[in-house]
């Protein structure tokens, strides 16, 4: 648990980065959004919204290294199934 008042600059540079991993996948899911899906696709696009709102969750909770783990995951997938 951090009590310093201010985020570390590498907290900080952590976040932002977090936070540009949720808006990439984000993207990649409109992407996807566009085309019929399989069953196993439909259920990495679940898992995929359940890692983004666990890293949304964990930054509101001050947890910034776990929600930047998660947010790489949903990246990673997104990715994927994006095609890139």
């Amino acid at each position: 648990m951090n009590l310093s008042p201010d985020p570390s600059p590498q907290a900080s540079q952590q976040s932002d980065r977090t936070k540009q991993l949720l808006e990439s996948s984000e993207a990649n899911l409109k992407k996807i959004s566009a085309r019929p899906l399989n069953e196993s696709q439909q259920d990495t696009v679940k898992q995929i919204r359940s890692y983004m709102e666990q890293a949304k969750t964990a930054v509101d909770e001050g947890d910034v290294q776990r929600a930047y783990n998660l947010a790489v995951k949903a990246n990673l997938l997104s990715a994927e199934l994006a095609g890139h």
